[in-house]
């Protein structure tokens, strides 16, 4: 309606996306389902990501096969099973 249908005129809406470098940063908590869900809330208090980046806190059974040698280094700090939950984020990277 307020564009010039002429096509010389129109500019693309494409913007070039920064060529800084990104990481992916993946945080895996692991434990009782009371404790992992205080310290997602204690992450979204600090501001530094919000609660709903979180994945659904998921049982854990200390017999899952591939999760084996994982759990039995968590089973030393007296916890067995529990729940885990992961966040995924990008973040820059600084030159240096």
């Amino acid at each position: 309606m307020f564009q010039d249908p002429n096509p010389e005129v129109m500019t693309s809406a494409i913007f070039p996306l920064p060529s800084y470098g990104q990481e992916i940063v993946r945080h895996i908590l692991l434990g009782d389902r009371r404790a992992v869900e205080e310290a997602i809330n204690r992450l979204a208090s600090l501001h530094y990501c919000d609660r709903i980046e979180w994945s659904r806190p998921v049982p854990v059974q200390p017999n899952t096969p591939s999760f084996e040698e994982f759990l039995q280094a968590v089973e030393k700090t007296g916890s067995r099973g529990g729940v885990i939950s992961l966040m995924t984020r990008r973040q820059g990277v600084s030159q240096g």
